[in-house]
Parts: C-alpha cells; structure tokens; sequence
C-alpha cells in the first residue's frame, strides 16, 4: 500500500503530536513517490499533454469514450440492459459525437440503480462509497473506485501549479470538515505538519478567534488559503476591519466549493495582495475545469471527463447560451457514470482561444451551484452553507431538504423523505448538525409533503429571514 494511504489509513488514531513528527519524516519523500504510482503516472501525463494541439486532445477524448462505453457494456449491469433496450451497438461507435445516441443520467436513475451501475470486474472491497454535499438539496450516494481520489489529487496539484502551488506548499485551510482537534478536543483551530495544513474552524469565525487565527498564520505561515470564499471574506473583512497588518504573506488563495462572484475576488486580492485561483469540480468526478494564468474562464481537462451542455429539451448548445452541465468521467472504473445530469447551469467560452496557449475547451463560468447563503448561530457567527454539507449515507431516504431560519440561533431543518425516518436516523442527522456547528445551532426537523423549485428552475437550500447586512458588520 502506497505510503500516502497508509498513513492515511491510522491518521485519526494517532495523537497530533506523533503525526506532526510523522509529517516532518515523511515530507523529506518526494510527493511523487509519497503519493503512489498512480498519482505519478497522472501528474506526468498531465505535465505532457497540457499543450497538446486540438487536434490530438478530439483523438484522445475518442479514444477514452471508445474505450468507456465497451468497458460499460461489457462490465456493468445497468448500461448492457440500458443499452440492449435502446439497440445502441457500441462496436458502431467512432467517436465521441456518438455519446448523444446515449440516454441521460439523472440523479434519481443513480440512486435507484446504483448497485447495477457498479463493474462487475471491480474488487467491491476497493470500492469506496461517497455521497454528494446535499448543497442542491438532493444529495446521492455513488462509489469510486480507489485510484480516481489519487487521480483527481494530481489533477488539482496540476490546476494549482499554475499559480505556483507545489505539492509540498502548506496551506490555511477553511473547510467544512471537522478537524481532528476540533471534534476532540473543542479547539478552533490546529497545525497538522504531516497534511501540511494549518485548519481553522469556520463554524464559530467569531472576533477572538479570528484574532486566534491571525495569530496562528504569523506563526505557521502557510504559503496558500485553501477554503470556502465565504470564510476567507470574513477573515479578509476582520483584518481590514481592525486595520490589522500581517506580517506574513500568501502566495495565493485556492477557492474551493463555492462560485467565486467578482466583487469577493477583488476585494480578497486586495487585502492579501495575491491572486484568487477557482476551479470546478464535484464530489461524483466526472469533470475538472480549471482557470489558467491568463484568464478566469474554466479550462476542462479533457482527459479527466467530457461536458456536454444542454437546454431545457436535452438538446446540445455549441454557442454560449447558459445551460445544463452533461458530464461523462473517464476516470472512475468502479462506476462509470455517461451523461450524467449535473444540475449545475454553465455557458461556453465566446473567445476563439486563450492566451495561455493550452487548446482546452473552455467555460465562462458556472452558474446555479454555489450559494452563499449562511444561517447565524448564538453567538452572532456565521455558517455558510457549503460548510454544512452532509457526505454521509444518512440523507439517503431524503428526497429535498431545506434549512429555514427567522431567528438567531435557530434553525427548522424541512424534509421530504421517501418514508418517514427512525428516531434513530432523526439523531444521527441532529448529531452530524450539532458537530459541524458545534451546538450552537438549535436544529428542529420538520417533514414536509414538498419544497417546490422557483420558477427559474433554481432551489433555495436555505429560506433565511434574518437581515445578514445587520450581522456581518459586526464581524
């Protein structure tokens, strides 16, 4: 077992203090070999083929289509009966154009057949189970097989470095996750020298412990902000707005999970004086577009997935009306996923290339995913809702969720269920809630027969009453 998984494997069960001397030993590795043979043979193809003309980049994506779809028929249940229904003889194919004699994916299909969409040729013991962030309000669950997370860890290395991130830069992190020390031992923030990570909570972004925060880069000095937008304009807002002046400077910021609006992107770069790099990506892998050096557009790399965007009637749009993101991932053998229905909303690129010189195919941007909405915990702190997403099986019976909030503190949590939940499954729920927000939410679930989607085809995960303008001020 590569030594990254290893370590990875018995992380929690080593007290910090041993880790940190496991991660100080460990790092003298180069990351290529730290990381396995499969994140080094990505990351050199990557490296190779990221100025490939256009011509070869349409040969290659051919090429891994063709061999998707054999793989798919000869291998998984779900798409040999799928495509036995529809006579699609995939020994006709030619190349990627085909893909639209393919039906779509859709969320529901994925969770409803999820065990048949399972290769028969693949180790179940490999697979791992994920399940999307709920942000649109319709989580699902999926499996990966074990070499698309080192695949997709050297695609975002690669994105990265084009803002000068190696794989051995350390970083301030602003994640959802709850981090050991803080699920252990109540602590904001801590210092993991093996990730090279120094992790702050966003839960409670509260004056004394941004001030702790502040504290803790001069100390640590991380080379990159890596995290939610939402959180590193509240760090930006409290430094700015005590007229605080770090000494330590960042190289970059990396924003994760949420759109990244133009006004934030100025106003951060403003106050760290670097640039803010973005990238679109999703918890099923099917795609990974990232911006270049030149420009904010989404470069797709076309060996990680193909995009299709389609209009209200599933037909595919070349110009660059806003549409549905279709998605089709090369990557992931455990579960191949063809078409598959994103529900995030993108256009193409107007411009004929880009100066960067790579012969991507490009995106504007990326509409309808991201939100940043927040709800206000008892001590006036607030938790965006990237923050609150539930990677975890026990929304599987949820349909639509929504929180709603017209008081500080509290939270009504509306569900649609395909049946009415066990007291036992309503606890877990309220335990993973009071964790991310440390108790200082009241949560109430209540069920509802529906939560309708607005009129624009968009869904509001959270219903929030509270005037924020009143809130972030005080930060």
């Amino acid at each position: 077992m590569r030594l990254f998984n290893l370590l990875k494997k018995y992380y929690v069960k080593i007290p910090l203090k041993i880790t940190n001397i496991l991660g100080y030993a460990s790092n003298i590795i180069p990351a290529k070999k730290r990381f396995g043979k499969v994140y080094e043979h990505q990351l050199n193809q990557l490296d190779k083929e990221q100025y490939a003309s256009s011509e070869v980049q349409a040969k290659r994506t051919d090429e891994r289509f063709l061999a998707l779809v054999r793989h798919a028929y000869d291998h998984v249940p779900y798409y040999r009966e799928l495509f036995d229904q529809h006579q699609i003889k995939v020994d006709t194919f030619t190349s990627i154009k085909d893909i639209q004699k393919i039906p779509f994916l859709t969320r529901q299909q994925l969770t409803n057949n999820r065990e048949q969409l399972v290769a028969e040729n693949i180790d179940r013991n490999q697979l791992i189970y994920k399940t999307t962030s709920g942000t649109t309000g319709n989580p699902v669950g999926f499996y990966l097989d074990e070499d698309t997370v080192m695949k997709e860890w050297a695609y975002i290395n690669h994105l990265w470095s084009r803002i000068g991130y190696k794989p051995d830069s350390s970083r301030l992190v602003f994640r959802g996750a709850v981090f050991r020390e803080q699920a252990r031992k109540g602590k904001n923030w801590q210092y993991d020298a093996l990730r090279k990570e120094l992790s702050c909570n966003i839960f409670d972004m509260n004056a004394k412990n941004l001030k702790d925060y502040c504290r803790a880069i001069e100390r640590y000095k991380p080379d990159y902000i890596h995290g939610y937008m939402s959180a590193i304009v509240i760090l930006a807002k409290y430094i700015a707005h005590n007229d605080l002046k770090l000494k330590h400077h960042f190289k970059g910021i990396l924003a994760i999970s949420e759109n990244v609006i133009d006004a934030q992107r100025k106003y951060v770069e403003k106050i760290f004086g670097c640039r803010v790099y973005s990238f679109y990506g999703h918890s099923e892998r099917l795609v990974i577009a990232g911006e270049c050096e030149k420009s904010h557009e989404y470069h797709i790399e076309p060996s990680y997935g193909y995009i299709e965007i389609v209009d209200e009637d599933g037909q595919v749009i070349d110009d660059d009306q806003i549409g549905e993101i279709v998605a089709t991932g090369f990557c992931n053998q455990g579960m191949p996923l063809i078409r598959y229905r994103t529900g995030d909303m993108a256009s193409w690129s107007t411009k004929a290339s880009c100066s960067c010189g790579r012969n991507h195919l490009r995106i504007q941007s990326v509409y309808g995913r991201w939100r940043q909405d927040v709800l206000v915990n008892q001590e006036h702190s607030f938790v965006s809702l990237t923050s609150l997403n539930m990677h975890s099986n026990v929304f599987d019976q949820v349909v639509r969720y929504q929180y709603c909030q017209d008081t500080v503190g509290e939270v009504t949590l509306k569900l649609m269920v395909n049946r009415p939940l066990t007291s036992d499954e309503e606890a877990e729920i309220l335990r993973q809630l009071n964790q991310k927000t440390q108790e200082k939410i009241a949560y109430t679930i209540e069920y509802v027969d529906d939560l309708p989607i607005k009129a624009n085809g968009k869904y509001s995960m959270i219903d929030q009453q509270l005037d924020l303008d009143s809130f972030f001020e005080t930060v």
